[in-house]
């Protein structure tokens, strides 16, 4: 493995870990749904996210050689399964499985297909000393205290993190913006859920002394390591200026430099099926891998009708729409009222209905069979019109005479400027999605809008959507 290798990354936070949440990879899973204020700020820090990572990788390792801490959790692909370990064994320690996880979408090839469902897992390692007990980061209830303590915490944050795990809590930066607490989040705090940061601790509050000097032991060690760059940015980081938000299962975290989102059970109804807190007791087979999921339970999840929408499979289809729902995070918060133009069988709809449930839905799609299975995923009460576009928008009119507030198009598969203009005319804010298929031929979505004579809003770039302009499709 290289220095930090390319699908290693370090859990957040440290064990101990005795709850399953949303994301168990969220440091991974949040990286990639970074975006930046402006051209000027991802010019400069998006190159640098990487070094940072590496650090923060190489200063934990080290940490673990020394006995600071007994292990760290470190999780990784199934490809570089071999190359952590050999790492780990370089430097003296061991690494041992502990637990898989359903890996992110968009980085599953074609050849990965669901026959070979190991290779679309996550795997998570813990790594330390041998002879390496994988019991020590999963301990009973009236342990987890001590654990967290042994594993770096100060106590105060040791006794708050182990109340929060014993309440069934999961994500502890979600946890912090919930809390009530207004003191603003200290940005190296809001660094960890990348896997970026010196804290690697789940903090007892925003503003907590032993963090802060916990970080500044962590930054001094990267400088001791040769990471002088790299710690000089940590320290220009600390000063930023943090907001953090929780809504309907979004974690958001907003600086002047960047937003990113993941997905958070906090403040959540528990999800059907789904305890709260693994059992104390577990079998020795499950430290070693999970079981992967069905192949036709995945494929149910996920949906089909992938090539008519512009997918390369049915997992880019979820990972697209799903980033959509991240990127628009902010909009959707406002809106009220959403239609999808092109919905398919109705797979955008149904994420958006998990982030916003109040929210009024639209669909429009003028294959009857999508159509039938976009009302039987989200529901007899939100409408979805069949036709041709331009006959069900202005049905949708008539259903919505006070206007639309968000509309989802693919602006390729809408066809021409008079239906786009339609849209426009009854949606107070449209929002471009890009496909596979559209993102392959033009690279980017500012490619694929002024491809199309379009023009989007300025302000954050978005990975795989972007909002119109106020002009952009509509009639003149």
């Amino acid at each position: 493995m290289n220095s930090a290798g390319p699908t290693c990354w370090l859990t957040w936070p440290r064990p101990p870990l005795a709850a399953t949440p949303r994301e168990p990879d969220a440091a991974k899973a949040t990286a990639q749904r970074i975006s930046f204020s402006g051209p000027q700020a991802r010019a400069l820090w998006q190159p640098r996210l990487e070094p940072l990572r590496h650090a923060a990788l190489a200063i934990e390792l080290e940490m673990v050689r020394r006995k600071r801490i007994p292990a760290t959790v470190l999780w990784t692909s199934y490809d570089d399964i071999g190359a952590l370990t050999e790492r780990a064994r370089s430097i003296g320690l061991d690494a041992k499985p502990i637990k898989a996880s359903l890996g992110y979408a968009a980085d599953w090839s074609l050849e990965a297909s669901i026959d070979d469902p190991k290779r679309l897992l996550d795997y998570a390692f813990l790594i330390g000393a041998a002879p390496l007990d994988t019991s020590i980061a999963e301990p009973a209830a009236d342990g987890f205290e001590q654990t967290a303590i042994r594993f770096g915490y100060p106590a105060c944050c040791a006794k708050s993190w182990a109340d929060h795990l014993r309440r069934g809590g999961s994500d502890p930066l979600a946890g912090l913006l919930t809390c009530g607490d207004k003191t603003p989040v200290h940005a190296h705090v809001a660094l960890a859920v990348l896997g970026l940061g010196p804290v690697r601790h789940a903090p007892c509050s925003s503003s907590c002394p032993a963090t802060r000097e916990r970080s500044h032991e962590f930054i001094d060690l990267g400088r001791e390591l040769g990471f002088a760059e790299e710690m000089n940015w940590l320290d220009e980081i600390a000063d930023w200026a943090v907001d953090a938000s929780l809504v309907n299962g979004i974690a958001e975290v907003t600086t002047a430099a960047y937003r990113c989102t993941w997905l958070s059970d906090e403040g959540m109804p528990p999800r059907h099926g789904a305890a709260a807190t693994r059992p104390a007791k577990r079998e020795r087979a499950a430290a070693a891998i999970a079981k992967p999921a069905d192949s036709a339970d995945i494929l149910t999840e996920i949906g089909i009708g992938f090539e008519a929408a512009g997918f390369d499979n049915p997992f880019a289809m979820r990972s697209r729409f799903s980033t959509v729902v991240w990127e628009q995070t902010a909009a959707l918060r406002r809106a009220a009222s959403v239609v999808h133009v092109g919905c398919g069988e109705g797979l955008l709809l149904e994420l958006v209905s998990q982030t916003k449930p109040r929210l009024k839905l639209y669909g429009i799609e003028q294959d009857a069979a999508a159509a039938e299975a976009a009302r039987r995923r989200v529901g007899a009460s939100r409408p979805i019109l069949g036709g041709s576009s331009i006959e069900a928008l202005a049905a949708l009119s008539r259903l919505a005479p006070e206007g639309i507030d968000l509309a989802f198009v693919d602006p390729e598969r809408l066809g021409d400027r008079e239906a786009l203009a339609a849209v426009c005319a009854i949606a107070k804010s449209v929002i471009v999605i890009g496909t596979d298929r559209s993102l392959y031929r033009h690279n980017d979505i500012d490619t694929l809008a002024a491809t199309m004579g379009l023009a989007l809003l300025p302000g954050r770039a978005g990975r795989v959507s972007a909002a119109l302009s106020a002009t952009s499709g509509r009639p003149h």
